[in-house]
């Protein structure tokens, strides 16, 4: 049938990695195929079943002295290698040559599958990271009503000083979390976490290591243009609608470049809404009232012209935008 669904959709399925249409059309196939839905269910309890440890298992006593004692009792005499070689080797070199190549076409059909296992362990850990990070920010407006946002008077500090500021406010202590396993490990060595006043200090004091502090793999919102002179921060309504973080921007300095985030080579982005969840967008496009995720509706990475109009730059860009 049409609608059947693929080895690799049943995995991706299960791990909750499929949305939108994608999702619709898998579980319109289950329903309509009960052995599928049944194969599914396996996989889901197999799967569930891999992550759970189980309980420990307590040895009887004494078991250690008894293994000793047996293996002591039934030791042979050891054997050197050359017991082992055949006189004769019963194999020719042509039948030596198919087994190689037997394993060679079997290697190379294995590394895809390989690597797509793990593209998609990446890409679960990256979601793991804006989890915590959304309960983060879920803590943060819990105290302070809103999202991490500058005072007007230092609107040209880097969207990444969000960082600073939940550190300031007790909730967020592990650096880790602002790298995306997808785009590797951290260029420039351990992270540092640093409340708003000291990085602000820094950024005059020493711009270089100012600038390796601020440089995170996801991109903040930096708010909407509430009047001509006025910036405002997007506030915290809980809002399924509203992203708060995602994967950063292809860019070159102050230019966004088009196309999708390449934490994930181009494939796709994460993003984080308002109300803790986090889905995969294989385009820029949240809404109708927000056409791109990076640029406001006027087709720059600065704030909003909206409430609703939302623009995610990336860390080191300042929150008055570009």
């Amino acid at each position: 049938m049409s609608n059947a669904m693929k080895s690799d959709e049943m995995i991706d399925y299960v791990l909750g990695q499929v949305d939108g249409a994608d999702r619709e059309r898998l579980e319109r196939a289950l329903r309509e195929d009960g052995v599928r839905s049944v194969r599914v269910e396996k996989l889901r309890r197999s799967l569930y079943r891999m992550l759970d440890d189980g309980t420990p298992f307590e040895h009887s006593l004494g078991l250690a002295e008894r293994t000793v004692l047996f293996v002591a009792r039934n030791r042979r005499k050891a054997r050197g290698f050359s017991d082992y070689v055949p006189v004769r080797v019963p194999f020719r070199w042509a039948d030596f040559a198919v087994a190689a190549g037997i394993f060679l076409a079997g290697v190379l059909t294995l590394l895809p599958a390989v690597q797509r296992s793990r593209e998609r362990m990446n890409q679960a850990g990256c979601v793991f990271n804006l989890q915590r990070l959304g309960n983060s920010f879920g803590q943060y407006a819990t105290i302070n009503q809103l999202l991490p946002y500058p005072p007007s008077s230092r609107a040209d500090a880097p969207a990444g000083s969000f960082a600073a500021m939940m550190h300031d406010a007790g909730v967020l202590d592990d650096p880790t979390l602002l790298d995306c396993p997808c785009n590797g490990p951290c260029a420039h060595g351990g992270r540092e976490l640093v409340g708003f006043d000291q990085l602000e200090s820094i950024r005059r004091t020493d711009p270089a290591r100012h600038s390796r502090m601020v440089s995170f793999d996801y991109a903040y919102n930096i708010g909407y243009r509430h009047a001509p002179q006025s910036l405002a921060s997007p506030g915290y309504r809980g809002s399924w609608q509203m992203p708060i973080l995602a994967d950063q921007p292809d860019h070159v300095g102050a230019q966004i470049r088009p196309g999708n985030s390449p934490n994930h080579a181009g494939r796709g982005q994460n993003v984080l809404f308002g109300d803790g969840s986090v889905r995969w967008y294989y385009g820029r496009r949240i809404s109708d009232a927000d056409p791109d995720l990076y640029l406001n509706n006027a087709h720059q990475p600065r704030p909003g012209l909206h409430e609703t109009d939302s623009v995610l730059v990336p860390s080191h860009a300042p929150f008055r935008g570009w």
